[in-house]
């Protein structure tokens, strides 16, 4: 996945997931910028919310097999689809109160509200923090170089 592609899927993951986290709010900065601190976090948050994602996917392709149900979940909105399938419908709420925690912990654990993290998305892409872009940007093609250069990783079964 290119990082464009990467920093549009996060974009809009936050328009769709939107889930608090903690008790305190975040108030972006008067002049706008995004600061070196707060870019070395949204990195570090966003790739841990790409690992989620990437298990959520396989996850969502698992349960659309499991329960013969399409890949855009339209059955989801008819309603007599959900009288008759209570069992499909719980095991679906049951995925969303998954995704929910593991996305609260990772915001959680790496000290960033889900406020500041879309507000981040939403600045990086001012003129004016066209330079913490650049910065950002660099860090994510910094750790996918790394992450291509490592050997593919195996499973040992003994």
């Amino acid at each position: 996945m290119k990082i464009r592609e990467i920093i549009c899927v996060f974009i809009a993951v936050s328009v769709f997931l939107t889930v608090g986290c903690g008790e305190r709010e975040f108030t972006p900065p008067e002049d706008g910028l995004v600061t070196q601190e707060m870019a070395e976090r949204y990195v570090e948050v966003s790739l841990a919310l790409t690992k989620i994602i990437e298990d959520q996917v396989v996850k969502l392709a698992e349960f659309r097999e499991k329960h013969d149900v399409s890949s855009s979940l339209t059955e989801f909105n008819d309603e007599e689809y959900k009288e008759k399938h209570p069992a499909v419908m719980a095991a679906w709420d049951t995925i969303q109160v998954v995704w929910n925690k593991k996305q609260d912990s990772v915001y959680n654990e790496l000290g960033m509200r889900e406020e500041e993290w879309n507000w981040i998305a939403g600045a990086i892409i001012t003129h004016k923090n066209n330079e913490i872009r650049q910065f950002i940007i660099s860090e994510f093609e910094r750790v996918k170089t790394e992450a291509d250069s490592l050997p593919p990783q195996t499973t040992d079964s003994n």
